[in-house]
């Protein structure tokens, strides 16, 4: 087990730092929107590829936030009742969570598959003029984030069998 718990920290690691990604990203995110606006309602032009940077940045913040907000256990659950249950029941649930979260993430990566070879076989681009070359490199942060969140699913399943282990029956 304990060399599992050093897997699990390092996968800690790694999705905070994902989570710094992200928060940097959210930065540029502002200063895209911030200078959008600016073009379109004092300037009276905004360019394409300055929209479409928008959402090529917006992407990577939401798939790697899912990520951090499993590091954070931030992820929904209806507290009113968890909190009432015993602990061994507690830890039981959110390995179960953390498992079917795994399958989900696992179902996510296999199915972008295609998608994501698509987009890189053709190297798409936007369909505007002025727009973006690059569409199939946002498009393979798909299968990144959801293997990262995949991990982090299985990092937090191991402390919850290890928690399960040390709470008596």
């Amino acid at each position: 087990m304990k060399q599992a718990l050093a897997f699990a920290d390092l996968i800690d690691r790694v999705t905070a730092l994902a989570g710094k990604l992200a928060s940097a990203l959210l930065l540029v995110l502002v200063a895209l929107v911030f200078f959008n606006v600016f073009g379109r309602y004092v300037v009276g032009a905004s360019p394409v590829w300055a929209q479409e940077l928008e959402w090529h940045v917006m992407a990577p913040i939401a798939l790697l936030g899912i990520t951090v907000l499993m590091l954070e256990r931030g992820h929904v659950r209806v507290d009113m009742l968890y909190d009432r249950l015993p602990k061994r029941w507690q830890h039981g649930l959110d390995l179960f969570s953390m498992l079917v979260g795994a399958i989900i993430a696992v179902l996510f990566i296999k199915y972008s598959f295609g998608f994501v070879d698509s987009a890189w076989s053709i190297r798409e681009g936007s369909p505007d003029p002025g727009g973006l070359p690059a569409r199939y490199v946002v498009k393979a942060m798909i299968p990144v984030a959801f293997g990262l969140f995949a991990l982090q699913c299985i990092a937090n399943a191991i402390r919850e069998a290890a928690a399960l282990m040390r709470v008596e029956a």
